[in-house]
This record gives structure tokens, sequence and C-alpha cells, in this order.
């Protein structure tokens, strides 16, 4: 099968520019002497997990238990859930995959150690724990004046092990240039290694300091002291990841889409709406980019509709055009599958394993 086969709306990913992506962040890590975890949030597919393992990375990230479940199933066995799960269910289930895997877990209150070594207890099993801290991001995770104090109360459980601290830089992308965000990066990333070595000074063996953010490592913000990267939207990259260190080039996912309606000129609809592109925006570019007409916006999407707004010779009815997606993470999530594109034209299906797997 043949990209001019398919049907549309379709997600189509070029080989070479994800096989080139995986190995440059895993030689990027290497580099700087981390260890590289990637989030498998982005592609939610074993086959490309393995594919970054074979590149380097030690393990895998996961947001939720029953991803980490699927790749379990698929054969990796070294998983970190960078969430702080606290639901029965959650708990249950991950006792049950610790006896299993290396598993890692998350957490950022007294309350959730307390139910972790609960858990652990009741399954006689013991959580490796990581600790979130709150480097700038104000979402989870303890200020790093506040680490020590939780250290202790997790020190006297049962069942649970301090073993690492984290943070995740996603409020770099509310950076509008590429300096200001290394910036942001580069001081999230040392509070989080001044936060690890207080605790060290108290006599925690915290062995793992480990950030996030694609855009902060592929502009290899490295900060002495981390020790793991986990970086996930780099595997495809995005209209969110071309605005700081990375070019259209580099991007191995788009949509594919056909105009199927010129009912005003320049305005056109392709069969691509929030269905397939998320309501996701980008200031200036609307809910996409087309490399084909550079200058046109989709400046709106209902659930099957993208409007677009160009010249009226930038586009022609029936044409099939590609777009390069704002967010990916949710643009794979909102699909079954997407096709790998190979050198030579062809094509091959591949299952979105964990889409839409939440709790």
């Amino acid at each position: 099968m043949r990209k001019n086969q398919i049907p549309t709306p379709s997600l189509i990913i070029n080989l070479e520019v994800l096989k080139r992506n995986i190995e440059g962040m895993a030689s990027a890590a290497s580099d700087v002497g981390v260890n590289l975890r990637p989030h498998i949030k982005t592609h939610k597919n074993i086959r490309i997990a393995k594919m970054q393992m074979e590149a380097g990375a030690v393990g895998i990230t996961c947001a939720t238990i029953s991803e980490a479940e699927v790749m379990a199933s698929g054969g990796i066995s070294d998983i970190f859930i960078a969430y702080p799960l606290f639901g029965d269910y959650q708990l249950t289930r991950a006792a049950e995959l610790n006896k299993t895997c290396c598993l890692t877990v998350a957490f950022d209150s007294t309350l959730a150690a307390r139910r972790w070594s609960e858990w652990g207890a009741r399954a006689t099993t013991e959580f490796s724990l990581v600790m979130i801290i709150n480097t700038g991001g104000n979402r989870d995770g303890v200020l790093p004046k506040d680490a020590l104090a939780l250290a202790r109360t997790v020190d006297k459980l049962p069942n649970v092990k301090l073993t690492g601290v984290m943070t995740h830089e996603g409020h770099m992308h509310q950076s509008t240039e590429t300096e200001s965000m290394l910036s942001a990066a580069k001081l999230a990333a040392k509070q989080l290694v001044l936060a690890a070595e207080r605790l060290r000074q108290e006599g925690f063996a915290i062995t793992t300091v480990s950030s996030g953010s694609t855009p902060a490592c592929q502009g290899r913000t490295q900060v002495a002291g981390i020790t793991e990267w986990r970086p996930g939207t780099y595997v495809f990259n995005d209209l969110n990841e071309m605005q700081f260190v990375i070019g259209e080039e580099d991007v191995a996912l788009r949509v594919l889409a056909t105009v199927v309606s010129n009912p005003a000129p320049g305005r056109f609809i392709v069969d691509a709406g929030s269905k397939v592109l998320s309501e996701g925006s980008r200031p200036g570019f609307g809910h996409g980019f087309l490399p084909c007409a550079p200058e046109a916006r989709i400046v709106k999407v209902n659930e099957e509709h993208g409007i677009i707004e160009a010249e009226q010779d930038a586009l022609s009815l029936g044409q099939r055009i590609e777009i390069i997606p704002v967010h990916v993470c949710t643009v794979v999530n909102l699909s079954n599958g997407y096709y790998l594109e190979k050198p030579e034209g062809s094509l091959e299906y591949l299952a979105v394993d964990a889409r839409g797997l939440v709790w």
C-alpha cells in the first residue's frame, strides 16, 4: 500500500525521520552523561518503545498503570510511572506489576506514601518511590524546601523506599523563544539538583534525579547532578517543538487530509477536524501547519471539519495535504493507529497499543 491509496484522514510517520529522532536523542543523552528514559505518551506503541530501548534507553516512562501494563506485556521490564497514582485500582494493579518487572512510581504527599506502604504490605512487595518536586510548573509536586520533611516521613514507612526525585519542565512551552526556554529549563534543573543534594546530606540515598521536557533535552540543557532525561515528543515532534530547536525536517508524523470543500473564495474545508487534530492551537499558526501552503491557517476545527483560510490558488478541491499537528501526543491518542512510511514508499500499519489508557 502507498500513501495515495490510503483513506484520509490518516497519520503518516516517516520511518527514516523517526529513526533519526530516536538515535539523535540517545546520542544527546550519552554526550552529556545521563540515562535516557523516554516517555511513551507520544507514540503509545510497543514496537517504537523497543526501538528506543535498542538505541540505548535504560527503560521507559508511562503516565498510567494501564500504559505500563501494555508495555510490560510487550517485554519491557524497566518502567517508571511519572504521575502521582492514588486510587485503589491503580495501586492494586501496580502492586501486581511490581512483582514481575522493575517498577518505580512517583508521589508527592505523605498520604500517598502511606498508601503505597499499605499496598506494599498487602502484596508483600516493596515500592521504589520518586518524589515529585515543583520547580516552577506549579502542577503537582512539593516545593524544594518541603522535600526533606516528606522524605523523613517516607523513611519511617515499611514496604517503600525513596530512591529519587523528579520534575517536569512542562512550563517551558510557555516561553516564546528558544533562549528563554533554555534558561527556564536550566533553572528548573538546578532547583531539582539542589533538592537532591539536600536529601543526600541528610542521609537519603538518592540515586535518580530525573527531568523531562523534549525542548529542554533537545537543547542539551544538562545541569551537573541530573542523572536521567524523560523526553517524549521528540520521537515524532510537532508544531510546538518547531518553535524552539528543531526544524520542519525533524517532524516524523504528519496528518494526511483531503480538501473536501471550497465553499467560498479563500475558505477550504479538510476532512481533519477536532477528532483528528484535537482542539489544540498555537498563536499565529492556528490548529496546525501546512508545509505545502505555509501562509495558510487552520483557523477553526469542528469535529469533522478543519477550516482553512488561504489564498484561493494555494489549495484545490480534492488535493491531499499534510498537516503538522500542534500537539502530537493528543493527536496520536485520538487514533487507532498510524502508517509507517518506509524509504521506498511502502506503508506498514501500526496500532496505537496504549490508546485511551487513562487509568
